[in-house]
């Protein structure tokens, strides 16, 4: 005799089987056939079927990840990374922790990239209610980061190179597609800049991330230009939050890592500051904590995944490395205040 798990398993295949067949059906005849079979199924399966699906999936490859080797990019990791960070927006102690400066939790971010230490303390230094902000690079464009009630009041405008397969025009954002050392926006516009991971690829070879032959160039100094344009277009008094992977200097193609030196002539071309207040996080097997420059002058950056995003000299997914890390090992927080 079949449980209720059971009738419901068998329930869904048997569901599961009749759409695949109108599928077929549909496609032969309406012009499928060349499409991705994941998008045939979202647009033709009915919806509780694709959520009841993505829901087993999600679970599968969570539990994959978690005991199994760990593997960065992987569709197990982006799942658990998302579950993390969303949490993180969401703790109220964590998020004191990074506005006072505090150490963190221990095992807090392990085998996550720095997105888990750029988003709360971007969080927990943003200024409350109505306002003007630019994402210079895109960074918030995810639904959970933009759900946070910090964002609701605000007007948001991101820039980026090209469009994006997310996109939240229905909440009333706005996408400009345009280069940040040339903002298309009048002077002393916004009451916020952040600008998180993102002045690193300035100035670099963007198209294998745009795939546009246009944005392929090597000019990684010039990225003093997007920090004389983002005090042009910001407020006096007003706000801009940049992160950067910081630690030994290198020039990866598609962007560099700050090092001490390359980090002072970002904040020396923005200008005259009334404030500059810099927050170093550093990554080890135990995990993200607070740090202090020299702690963090020797972190090297993960370069397999470099190549794997650009796809030079490697298959599949990259190595893991020993202590998991997966981008950068160490990040610059970054707050000034224009002057």
């Amino acid at each position: 005799m079949l449980t209720d798990a059971g009738l419901a398993e068998f329930a869904l295949t048997r569901l599961v089987s009749i759409s695949i067949w109108r599928i077929l059906e549909k496609a032969s005849g309406e012009g499928y056939t060349r499409m991705d079979p994941r998008r045939i199924a979202k647009r033709l399966l009915p919806p509780i079927v694709v959520d009841t699906i993505r829901t087993i999936r999600a679970e599968k490859a969570l539990h994959q990840y978690l005991h199994g080797q760990r593997t960065a990019w992987s569709r197990g990791y982006w799942i658990y990374w998302e579950k993390v960070v969303a949490q993180s927006l969401r703790d109220e102690s964590l998020l004191r922790r990074f506005r006072q400066h505090e150490p963190l939790p221990s095992g807090y971010g392990i085998g996550i990239d720095e997105r888990c230490i750029e988003y709360p303390w971007l969080l927990a230094h943003l200024q409350d209610g109505p306002g003007a902000l630019l994402d210079a690079g895109s960074t918030l464009n995810h639904d959970f980061i933009l759900d946070h009630p910090m964002f609701q009041s605000k007007l948001i405008h991101i820039l980026t190179l090209a469009p994006e397969w997310d996109c939240f025009w229905q909440r009333g954002i706005s996408y400009l597609f345009h280069d940040l050392r040339n903002i298309p926006i009048r002077d002393a516009y916004y009451d916020t800049i952040a600008c998180l991971s993102t002045l690193e690829h300035i100035g670099c070879d963007n198209m294998p991330l745009t795939h546009n032959e246009t944005h392929r160039e090597h000019r990684p100094e010039s990225f003093v230009f997007a920090m004389q344009e983002f005090r042009r277009v910001l407020k006096p008094g007003c706000l801009l939050f940049l992160t950067v992977p910081f630690g030994i200097y290198r020039d990866m193609g598609v962007q560099q890592q700050f090092d001490r030196n390359l980090l002072s002539r970002a904040v020396e071309a923005f200008g005259k500051a009334n404030e500059v207040t810099e927050t170093f996080y550093r990554y080890s097997i135990k995990g993200w904590n607070v740090a202090d420059s020299t702690d963090c002058a020797e972190c090297e950056y993960v370069e397999s995944s470099v190549r794997l995003w650009t796809h030079k000299h490697q298959s599949g997914l990259p190595p893991v490395e020993p202590d998991l890390a997966t981008a950068a090992r160490a990040v610059a927080c970054v707050k000034l205040v224009k002057g």
